[in-house]
């Protein structure tokens, strides 16, 4: 059996209450083709956490998952681009007017090192 790996991602929402209600309002009732696909890359399991307008995604994804080939099963169904335009309405804006993506973060400090 695999051992599964951790992945930890972070975007912002745009700072208005609407977007912010909009985007949990979307998570609480998925499409259904969106969880399909996920399962089918297979993303283990993936949790979003929220904090104001910023967001924290957690992967459990088996060893070899490359965060670089996407968390979606290419060639993207019409739904899967669906969800991801109306996210990225949602997102804040980099300069450059795009939306932001979700960033991987790097792990600094683990107490399994310690105890």
């Amino acid at each position: 059996m695999n051992k599964k790996k951790l992945l930890v991602l972070i975007n912002e929402l745009k700072n208005k209450k609407e977007k912010i209600i909009e985007y949990i309002d979307y998570h609480s009732n998925p499409f259904p083709e969106i969880v399909k696909d996920l399962q089918n890359k297979p993303i283990g399991r993936m949790r979003i956490y929220i904090n104001q307008n910023k967001l924290v995604m957690l992967l459990e994804v088996e060893q070899d998952f490359d965060i670089k080939d996407g968390i979606h099963i290419e060639p993207k169904s019409n739904k899967v681009e669906e969800w991801e335009n109306i996210m990225g309405k949602l997102f804040q804006e980099l300069e450059s007017g795009n939306p932001r993506s979700w960033e991987l973060t790097e792990n600094i400090f683990d107490t399994q090192n310690y105890f």
